[in-house]
């Protein structure tokens, strides 16, 4: 059987993502900023971000970001589980895999999500 182009697959995520446009902040082992881009969307598991830099899938990254109605940053472990190449005039992405949340960044979370 030959899949259509138009055919969707079935969504496999286990959480709902919202989306959330905000400036992420690749950060080094001393807090200090490396790399900046925006997220799209964000979810209990992880967030998704426009970006085109070249990183293998498993890399380990420090990522802190915004949330609304706080004023300290969400800083989070992360892992790259995805990455989209761009095409046709279209930026590419990085899907992020959060790893071993805190309590209050999981409440922080949920409380965003409205989980």
């Amino acid at each position: 059987m030959t899949r259509s182009p138009l055919t969707k697959v079935a969504e496999k995520r286990i959480y709902q993502r919202r989306p959330h446009r905000t400036q992420v902040v690749f950060e080094d082992e001393f807090g200090e900023g490396l790399f900046y881009v925006y997220s799209m969307d964000v979810s209990m598991g992880g967030l998704f971000l426009e970006s085109d830099i070249p990183l293998k899938i498993g890399t380990m990254l420090l990522l802190s970001f915004a949330l609304p109605g706080h004023r300290r940053p969400v800083r989070v472990t992360g892992k790259v589980v995805r990455r989209i190449e761009g095409a046709h005039g279209r930026g590419g992405g990085l899907g992020i895999s959060f790893l071993g949340l805190s309590e209050l960044t999981m409440k922080r979370l949920q409380e965003f999500l409205k989980v």
